[in-house]
């Protein structure tokens, strides 16, 4: 698994500065180790073979930890930062050097006392890397090229696969270096392009991960004797060891960082970075244990030096490191009042059953982009976890971003973005590929960074809800409904929320004439005018005619309540609602129907008591494939059937009715909130100041 994480073809691509910069954080340290080790082996009786304790007191001193180092970088979200591009491929190179720094140290620790051996076993053991890399690889390359997708994958595949894993680990064995080379070999030599080394991870790091892992941290414990650390001269050789490690590790990394003209801050944050210790580490000093060249108490300083310094990294780094975004120019926030030709999308998606709604939104708008072409960027959200799949589905998705745009071939592109790419082909706009993996609960902050960035007038959430045919609910992924939640409150733009009952997405506009009836249910607010503003957008399509439906308060409320959801005077937003109303109302409705044919908007009034009953009757009654609606109103009318009716409102009052109602209605919502409207201020500062707030806005 360590060795399906690295890919060759990036380390080549990396140039001189990753290597310089990886033999320069090795050999200050390393040679650090040599010193520790006469040391140790004069002072604390260790009786293993000076070569041997050299080449195993020096790799854990000077190695970086490539598979920790990565969990890192995500956690802290550097990925993408311009220091990643250095550090990635100088560390991926320092866990290269590791294991054949590993290989040499095994062959020269063997029971024989002629001094051939272990130059017999080195040469055997580059002859075996040798002939992986020509004749293996390809065979890997042709077997990997037969998978174009997940669904393609056979069980014989990975058999295959997993035999060569054990034959490769045997023949290191049998050749007098340790079993876990082979293996490590094996996962570097297979293709990291296509879906086949994601699909070879997914298979076994539940196996590895879950069981076998805790089993070797376990073991490395028992190992462990913290007992043996019993006087003031061990823990004096304890801070040596770390001093030396710790110094040799960063200063040589500083000095290289220093000469490539990075910041002092910068340099020290790199250093700290391939100061990380961990997995492999333990790997080499378990192995040292086993061939019986560290006693106990040896053993037990290196395991703590390796802790202690991994528990460094990530504070240093956070104290240290800091990127700054450059300052964008953001005008135009919303949707309401701007041009035709500053049209800017971001559609964000975490699985492929939203994909046809979404694009049939782009397509829409599409229209509306004259003199300059509408800008989409498609975002795919995917949680990240401990999980090594997760981890390198984040490092690909960045080395996509930072190398290429979108259209480059589908060999390492998921699903998802294979359907955005195609999209954009055939409608010929450009499509921008972006891809965050974050922990759920950050997620909102890379969508609205990620917005900012690229100057977005609206985001496009799906509500991890679709409906089946049978008209039976699915719920996607729940825990995704509260990034939707926090992405209104927090985002730099408009947003809008897509509830997909199926009707909206069932055809594309691109590849059919079939027409489709959009309706915008206004009730008043800024969130509404929004929603009519994206509305008229979509109506310039020729396969979309739009009715704007506005609903009107009867003074006679009988036994319905007036909700009052705004903070600002009424009047205020009445006028502007009138203002916004005015150049649409010339397309009401007439008497004779026939008359009002051939339009591509139409305007009706509907007089109501209730807005829940009133628009959950048009929506069953009326063959609408799109609800438009803001999320918030100016004042609107109710019937208190209950009070989780209000407590609940994720989507407003009305979009909250829609979204939960019943199969009958088939329509797909889209739940719509204007940046710096009443609502969203509102929202904002009931979640700031009061969590449990009666009316999520």
């Amino acid at each position: 698994m360590v060795g399906l994480e690295l890919d060759l073809k990036e380390i080549r691509k990396s140039g001189k500065k990753a290597f310089i910069i990886a033999i320069a954080g090795i050999g200050l340290p390393f040679s650090g180790g040599i010193a520790v080790a006469y040391i140790i082996h004069g002072g604390m009786s260790v009786h293993a073979k000076m070569g041997p304790l050299i080449v195993f007191m020096g790799v854990p001193l000077s190695i970086t930890a490539f598979p920790v180092l990565m969990r890192i970088m995500a956690e802290l979200k550097l990925l993408g930062a311009p220091l990643a591009k250095m550090v990635v491929p100088a560390a991926a190179i320092n866990d290269v050097c590791a294991w054949i720094l590993l290989a040499i140290g095994v062959a020269i620790s063997g029971p024989s006392g002629s001094p051939v051996t272990p130059l017999y076993v080195i040469l055997w053991g580059a002859g075996f890397v040798v002939f992986m890399i020509f004749v293996v690889k390809r065979l890997m390359e042709r077997l990997a090229f037969r998978v174009t997708g997940r669904e393609d994958v056979s069980e014989r595949y990975v058999c295959v696969t997993l035999m060569g894993v054990l034959v490769s680990a045997f023949s290191t064995d049998l050749i007098g270096i340790h079993p876990l080379f082979g293996a490590f070999i094996f996962g570097l030599i297979i293709p990291n392009e296509g879906p086949f080394a994601q699909m070879l991870i997914e298979k076994i790091e539940d196996f590895v991960t879950v069981l076998m892992l805790p089993l070797f941290f376990a073991s490395s414990g028992l190992k462990t004797n913290l007992g043996s650390i019993d006087n003031g001269r061990a823990v004096g050789y304890l801070a040596l060891l770390i001093c030396t490690a710790a110094t040799g590790k960063i200063i040589g990394t500083v000095i290289v960082a220093l000469w490539m003209k990075l910041s002092v801050r910068e340099a020290f944050a790199f250093g700290f970075l391939m100061n990380t210790k961990g997995l492999v580490e333990l790997i080499v000093l378990n192995i040292g244990k086993d061939l019986g060249i560290f006693d106990d108490q040896t053993f037990a300083l290196l395991v703590l030096m390796c802790l202690l310094l991994m528990l460094f990294t990530t504070p240093a780094v956070k104290a240290l490191y800091k990127p700054a975004r450059d300052p964008v120019p953001y005008i135009h926030r919303k949707l309401e009042g701007v041009q035709k030709d500053q049209l800017r999308i971001l559609a964000c998606v975490h699985g492929t059953r939203a994909i046809p709604a979404v694009l049939n939104l782009v397509e829409a708008c599409k229209a509306t982009s004259k003199k300059k072409p509408l800008k989409l960027f498609a975002m795919h959200m995917v949680e990240l976890t401990e999980r090594t799949s997760s981890i390198m589905t984040l490092s690909r998705a960045v080395s996509m971003q930072n190398e290429r745009t979108l259209h480059t071939s589908f060999s390492n592109i998921d699903n998802i973005f294979v359907a955005f790419e195609a999209y954009g082909r055939i409608a010929k706009i450009p499509v921008r590929l972006l891809s965050v993996v974050s922990e759920l609960g950050n997620m909102h902050l890379d969508v609205c960074n990620a917005a900012l960035e690229k100057r977005a007038n609206i985001i496009i959430v799906p509500y991890s809800f679709y409906q089946r045919e049978d008209g039976s609910i699915e719920n996607l992924n729940p825990e995704f409904r509260a990034v939707g939640q926090k992405v209104m409150r927090n985002a730099p733009c408009s947003v809008g929320v897509l509830v997909d009952r199926g009707l909206w997405g069932e055809d594309q506009l691109h590849e059919t004439t079939i027409p489709h009836k959009v309706a915008v249910l206004f009730f008043g607010g800024a969130d509404d005018r929004e929603a009519l503003a994206f509305g008229v957008k979509l109506a310039e399509h020729p396969n979309v005619t739009l009715w704007i439906l506005r609903f009107v308060l009867q003074q006679d409320m009988g036994s319905c309540h007036l909700l009052d959801l705004d903070e600002v005077t009424n009047e205020h937003e009445e006028k502007l609602d009138e203002e916004t109303l005015a150049s649409v109302q010339a397309f009401r409705v007439e008497d004779i129907p026939e008359a009002t044919t051939g339009r591509s908007i139409y305007y009706e009034e509907h007089m109501y008591r209730s807005s829940i009953e009133s628009v959950l009757s048009i929506a069953r009654c009326a063959d609408f494939s799109l609800l438009l609606v803001g999320k918030g109103h100016t004042k609107i009318g109710y019937r208190p059937t209950s009070e989780r009716e209000l407590e609940s409102s994720d989507l407003g009052l009305v979009g909250d009715a829609l979204s939960s109602a019943c199969w009958d209605i088939k329509a797909s919502v889209l739940v719509i909130q204007q940046h710096n409207s009443p609502s969203s201020l509102h929202n904002r500062h009931s979640h700031s100041s009061s969590p449990n707030a009666a009316i999520n806005l």
